[in-house]
């Protein structure tokens, strides 16, 4: 169900302006209270191995779901979304390209929503000195999308991300923890629309299969996941599924209907070009340490990858794309001093050197000549 018009959440009256004047619209709270069916489900979750190498998961397992162990004396949460959709070039890249997930195109979200939190926050303190304000935006435990689902910023999809109907899923999320109580704003209660019966765009356009059922993700699957988050070498099997994504990905979310009314961003961080959309394999391959990715990605959500990460996938796109004619560069890199890198660029060779050999010839056995009987 798409809704016919945008909703945000009811928030306090004292509060709105501060927000707003800081470029947050999409605001609600939500009670800091423990959510131990969520912990339990979270759990399950890693037991199941879903969570890929991402230790730090379990290991922060015990402070998901209880605010207060995250502040002391926490009572409420004060969510603020930010809408980071910009639309893709349809120009066809001039040399070999990769992917990057719309939410690395520009500044780091990090840096431009946590900013402006930290700012609304110290705000906060000096309104109520007495009182405590933690702002943060996906740089702590706090499993957010749980508190942020009850503070009506959007309700969960299919495809495992929050969505509301003012920016669909293209948003990012961050939070002020505060040990002063505000009104909560409430669950949505079907205004942000819902998943269409029976729709399964997102599930069917996950290559990998990460998408497991509804509401269900595999991380270790996840084309965001292995190219982010991984530090390893990325299994054979999935490597030809990863496509041309050089660094996250946004298919569930390019099919979703919900998502059919997304605005343009007016964000300039994220609209002021760090990475883009498509940046030259080449430019990746010659990255040699983390001195030159500061230099070609200070600021941007790619330096999470490091130049392992990034030559490592590059070289997998380098693969799919049948760029041959990084083939020298390739080569050079199958010596690599980095193990992971040197075994990407090997594997990457190997494939577009059998896509450029000739078919093999059938060979033609001659046949006995047959003479007629007289």
């Amino acid at each position: 169900m798409i809704p016919s018009e945008d909703w945000f959440p009811p928030f306090p009256e004292d509060l709105a302006p501060l927000f707003d004047s800081h470029g947050l619209r999409l605001v609600g709270v939500a009670d800091a209270v423990p959510l131990p069916q969520e912990l339990t489900r979270f759990e399950q979750w890693l037991a199941q191995g879903r969570g890929g190498g991402m230790g730090w998961l379990a290991r922060h397992a015990p402070l998901k779901f209880s605010p207060e162990k995250l502040l002391p004396g926490c009572r409420s949460i004060l969510f603020a979304a930010l809408n980071y959709y910009q639309k893709r070039s349809r120009a066809p890249a001039a040399v070999p390209s990769g992917r990057v997930a719309r939410y690395a195109w520009g500044r780091d979200y990090h840096k431009t929503l946590g900013g402006r939190l930290k700012r609304v926050a110290r705000a906060l303190e000096r309104r109520w000195p007495s009182d405590r304000f933690a702002a943060a935006a996906d740089a702590t435990p706090l499993g957010e999308r749980a508190y942020a689902e009850r503070a009506g910023i959007g309700f969960t999809g299919r495809n495992t991300l929050l969505i509301s109907s003012a920016y669909g899923s293209w948003f990012v999320l961050g939070e002020i923890l505060s040990t002063r109580a505000f009104a909560a704003s409430g669950e949505a209660g079907g205004r942000h629309g819902a998943c269409p019966s029976g729709c399964r765009r997102c599930l069917d356009v996950c290559p990998t299969g990460a998408l497991v059922g509804p509401h269900e993700i595999d991380a270790s699957r996840c084309i965001s996941y292995l190219t982010i988050e991984h530090k390893g070498s990325i299994p054979e099997g999935l490597r030809p599924l990863i496509g041309e994504w050089l660094f996250g990905c946004d298919l569930c979310q390019e099919v979703c209907p919900l998502n059919v009314r997304a605005q343009v961003t007016d964000v300039e961080d994220f609209v002021k070009v760090k990475a883009g959309d498509t940046p030259a394999l080449a430019r990746i391959l010659a990255l040699r340490d983390h001195t030159d990715v500061s230099e070609a990605f200070g600021g941007s959500p790619l330096m999470r990858a490091g130049r392992r990460g990034l030559v490592r996938n590059a070289c997998v796109v380098a693969a799919n794309t049948g760029a041959a004619a990084l083939l020298p560069e390739l080569r050079r890199l199958a010596a690599d001093a980095d193990a992971v890198v040197a075994e990407h660029a090997a594997w990457a060779v190997s494939v577009l050197e059998a896509a450029a050999e000739p078919p093999a010839q059938p060979s033609i056995t001659p046949q006995p000549r047959q003479t007629s009987p007289s």
